[in-house]
C-alpha cells in the first residue's frame, strides 16, 4: 500500500483551554464535557471531520491542551464556550493560545 503524501494529511493544531469552576474538574468529566460540547455543536458527523480530542495527560486542574484538525479551529473554540455548567455549578472554558505544536500551547 502507498504512504499518504505530507501535503495530503490533515494537520493538526493544539488548544491550550483554561477551567474555571467552583468545584473540582476531574479529567475525565473534563473529556466529556468536551466530548458534549462538540457533539451540541457539530453533530457527531463534525465531530468526526473536526477530530476534537483532549489530550488528558495534559490536565493540571486548571489548564489542559485540546488537539484539533487545522481547520475546525473557531469551531471547537465555539464548542467549548458552550460549557456553562457541570454537575449543576457554574462552570467556564476558555482557549488561552493556539498553535500548530504542543511545545509551543505548554510554553507559557
Amino acid at each position: 500500500m502507498k504512504a499518504i503524501p505530507a501535503s495530503a494529511k490533515e494537520r493538526k493544531r493544539y488548544i491550550r483551554i483554561k477551567v474555571d469552576s467552583d468545584s473540582r474538574v476531574e479529567k475525565g468529566d473534563l473529556e466529556k464535557l468536551v466530548i458534549q460540547a462538540g457533539l451540541q455543536l457539530l453533530g457527531e458527523l463534525g465531530m468526526a471531520r473536526a477530530g476534537i480530542q483532549l489530550l488528558t495527560d495534559t490536565w493540571n486542574g486548571h489548564t489542559a491542551i485540546i488537539r484539533v484538525g487545522h481547520k475546525f479551529v473557531d469551531e471547537a473554540k465555539a464548542a467549548l464556550a458552550l460549557i456553562k455548567e457541570f454537575g449543576g455549578k457554574k462552570i467556564t472554558v476558555s482557549a488561552v493560545k493556539v498553535s500548530g505544536t504542543i511545545a509551543n500551547v505548554k510554553g507559557e
